[in-house]
């Protein structure tokens, strides 16, 4: 069975504790829902405002980045889609606070988080031997 992440994976030293990461997705969680609250209000209770369109699709492509991380375990391709995640965010970020800035500002932190897990993708990929490849291949589905 695989775990999200292997136990045999090299991480740096500076990877937050595993108990760590539950308590900041509660909280991601909690200031997404906060800021698209703002953000709902700000347009006239608008559901489907271009800055809500613009953070749903940051959660797909980051739910899409985790089942290549945590499921299909591909390090290097990973690494490659955690910069789609981290400009996703950041274009939440900027849709939000162009609409109202409080809402950007409360959502600012998840791009905080982003850039840091960026960095530890790009770091666990580059520290654990043989590297994987930057794309996906046709001969790594069968390991999916």
């Amino acid at each position: 069975k695989r775990t999200a992440t292997p136990a045999e994976t090299i991480r740096p030293s500076w990877t937050p504790p595993g108990i760590a990461f539950p308590f900041i997705w509660l909280t991601i969680t909690a200031l997404r829902a906060a800021s698209s609250l703002v953000v709902f209000k700000a347009t006239g209770r608008v559901l489907c405002s271009p800055a809500l369109l613009v953070l749903a699709l940051h959660l797909c492509v980051g739910d899409t980045w985790n089942c290549v991380t945590n499921v299909e375990q591909r390090k290097g391709v990973s690494a490659v889609g955690v910069l789609a995640v981290w400009t996703s965010v950041v274009a939440a970020v900027k849709a939000f606070y162009d609409v109202a800035p409080a809402a950007g500002l409360i959502l600012a932190p998840s791009a905080v988080w982003i850039s840091i897990a960026s960095v530890l993708t790009w770091t666990i990929w580059r520290i654990n031997p043989p590297l994987q490849p930057l794309y996906p291949r046709r001969s790594d589905a069968s390991d999916a």
